[in-house]
């Protein structure tokens, strides 16, 4: 179905939205629309019933995700506020792969600002307005002795999952709310994380759009550690592969929240370099693994 455009209508236009103000009680919407290409209130055909299960629901989405190895946006900008601070906007480059690959990388007219990455070994993060100056890593396998340590609860599998480059798991998730009216069906499961502590998350799908649009993830006492709200869902007009093109990322117990607009995205590009995944140097001091109390070697 095509973009409705309201500008320049002509008289005969008025005339066809008042005809079809009269006709749609009778005929229904969305029948009238598949035979009227210029009309601005065609609701969109939907993707999944409002009484899906579960199981519908993760297996329509891995349809999506299951086609994306990586993805990759040059042209990202970022909209950042930490410990109430005054918002800024960043220029940024943002690269996902599977299983574990994540890199941000952020700038401000030029100078580095912010530097988030996980690779298969470890995961680290560096913020230049924060209170530690330097790259702060940590092994993927040493995340539950340093738990209490990390100032940015970051977890790299729940946001490679939250990008929608990792597959959701079937079978685990269950309906914790249901709004059919809104088109909005919310799941959840409970899993151990990889620090060794059970951690609850939270899918919101719009069963229209056939979407996720918010991601929650929250510890055993249920309290928030992470959300990430997505919106703008494009399709890749060469794969048809969906992919948000606005991101939020909150993390409120750091007091840090990232809105990403994504502009050009390269769906499964070949090849990422591999210095892309690399722990970062010459940024602040350090890298300091937070383990070993040591510099990175």
């Amino acid at each position: 179905m095509s973009r409705c455009s309201t500008s320049g209508a002509s008289s005969r236009g008025v005339r066809l939205l008042l005809g079809l103000a009269v006709l749609l009680p009778s005929v229904g919407c969305r029948a009238l629309c598949e035979q009227v290409r210029w009309c601005p209130y065609c609701p969109p055909q939907c993707q999944l019933s409002d009484d899906a299960t579960p199981k519908q629901v993760i297996a329509h989405l891995n349809e999506n995700s299951d086609r994306v190895y990586s993805w990759r946006s040059t042209s990202a900008s970022i909209r950042a506020r930490a410990e109430g601070g005054l918002p800024v906007t960043l220029s940024a480059n943002i690269a996902v792969a599977r299983p574990r690959q994540f890199r941000l990388r952020a700038t401000l007219l030029g100078a580095n600002e912010v530097d988030l990455g996980s690779n298969a070994e470890r995961f680290w993060f560096w913020i230049r307005r924060s209170e530690q100056p330097y790259v702060v890593t940590v092994g993927h396998d040493d995340l539950s002795q340093v738990r209490k340590q990390l100032s940015l609860p970051f977890e790299p599998d729940w946001l490679i999952e939250a990008l929608g480059v990792s597959p959701l798991a079937e079978g685990e998730w269950s309906v914790v709310d249901s709004r059919p009216a809104q088109h909005r069906l919310t799941l959840a499961t409970e899993r151990r994380s990889p620090r060794g502590n059970m951690v609850r998350r939270r899918l919101v799908v719009d069963t229209c759009l056939g979407v996720v649009v918010e991601q929650s993830l929250f510890d055993e006492s249920a309290r928030l550690i992470a959300v990430a709200k997505l919106s703008d869902h494009r399709a890749d007009p060469e794969t048809g592969i969906v992919v948000p093109r606005r991101i939020e990322l909150d993390w409120p117990e750091a007091e840090l929240s990232l809105v990403v607009r994504l502009k050009e995205v390269e769906i499964n590009p070949s090849p990422i370099p591999a210095s892309t995944w690399e722990v970062p140097r010459g940024l602040g001091s350090g890298p300091i693994d937070l383990a070993t109390r040591r510099l990175l070697r």
